[in-house]
């Protein structure tokens, strides 16, 4: 299982995708269980989308500012373990559900099966552990994702996973402080440290 060594799992584009589907892929089992066994964890997470909408607001009454994030497009989660490379998941329309287990990853560009050029929106240095994970996607087990009636968005995916390895949201509104160029985040619930670090493998 090095780390220079790649890895990927694609289900076919469809209408509608079950979490299940998402819960139950066997290959990224057997990938988490193998680092479970040599006692790799995850050190951070990243979330790539097309685009990132920040409006800000003045208060008069107040004399506070606040900031209001919205994420919009196709979407994807990049996680860093602490020693085997890197993990990416993305749920969309056209591409269905695909993972892969690579050793170094370059932000930006088209990928070759030409999905949406994504950038990177948020990240988090907050480390989880593989349990953690997998009990994230267990909890999307009854979720059905799509765009028809009854169905979230494939978008959601990405966005909330993110949510809950990171331990706060990744859209809504923050507090801001444009004099001083410093964020605040938001309050509800209080933020996790969201330090930038070095997306390529081993650092």
């Amino acid at each position: 299982m090095g780390s220079a060594a790649a890895s990927a799992k694609r289900l076919a584009g469809s209408t509608s995708v079950r979490g299940s589907r998402l819960a139950d892929d066997l290959e990224l089992q057997e990938l988490l269980k193998g680092w479970e066994r040599l006692g790799v964890s995850f050190s951070g997470a990243i979330l790539q989308a097309e685009h990132k909408e920040t409006v800000k607001e003045y208060d008069m009454k107040s004399d506070s500012w606040t900031a209001t994030d919205t994420i919009m497009g196709e979407n994807q989660l990049v996680i860093k373990t602490t020693g085997d490379g890197l993990l990416t998941l993305r749920l969309s329309e056209a591409g269905g559900f695909k993972w892969e287990h690579i050793g170094s990853y370059r932000l930006g560009g088209k990928g070759k099966d030409g999905q949406s050029m994504l950038k990177v929106v948020d990240s988090s240095t907050q480390g989880f552990s593989v349990e953690d994970l997998r009990q994230s996607l267990e909890e999307l087990r009854y979720t059905k994702y799509g765009k028809s009636s009854g169905c979230i968005p494939f978008q959601e995916f990405a966005l909330r996973l993110f949510e809950r390895l990171a331990g706060r949201p990744c859209e809504g509104q923050r507090d801001l402080d444009p004099l001083k160029g410093v964020e605040h985040g938001a309050t509800k619930p209080a933020p996790a440290n969201n330090a930038s670090w070095n997306w390529q493998a081993g650092s």
